[in-house]
């Protein structure tokens, strides 16, 4: 049986830095993220800058620290006068740490078509989950990569939307 209790944190909160307390305290509960909050499969949509490119990815996380995905960018080719796009596809693999709060670290090395292959961290939060068997499960978050793409030149700032997808 599943309690699906929603907790729902407002974009702007969190765009802005104005979420000063726990996701999970701010509804009243008492409860903390741990790494058992993300677990499942998640679809995610990264947006390169002010979307000079797009990907489109899942992403598996085992509820232990452990996640495995793949990916496609659409990119713009390099030097193109013509508006030309290129299509990268690729594989990670990685960890990934949660704080009590919501917050947390994923650090995941890439393999793409092109040869590129690299290690990247990022931060994320979890912006919307629901308590499961007494435990709270991400249904959504946002991340920002620390470092630029290794992907898509031009050193651009790449943040990512996460939905878990259905069991």
């Amino acid at each position: 049986m599943c309690n699906k209790r929603s907790l729902f944190v407002p974009a702007a909160l969190v765009s802005f830095g104005l979420l000063g307390t726990s996701v999970a305290k701010a509804d009243g509960d008492t409860h903390c993220y741990t790494l058992a909050s993300l677990k499942g499969t998640y679809a995610v949509v990264a947006t390169y800058s002010a979307n000079v490119a797009l990907a489109i990815a899942t992403r598996h996380f085992d509820g232990e620290g452990n996640l495995t995905g793949t990916f496609t960018v659409n990119a713009p080719v390099v030097g193109s006068t013509t508006g030309a796009r290129t299509i990268i596809t690729g594989t990670q693999v990685g960890t990934y740490s949660v704080n009590c709060n919501g917050t947390g670290i994923f650090t995941r090395t890439l393999t793409s078509s092109t040869g590129v292959v690299t290690t990247q961290t990022d931060d994320f939060i979890i912006t919307r989950a629901i308590e499961r068997d007494g435990q709270l499960l991400a249904m959504a978050l946002e991340d920002a990569q620390r470092t630029p793409s290794a992907l898509v030149p031009g050193g651009l700032f790449v943040i990512r939307s996460y939905t878990r997808r259905p069991d």
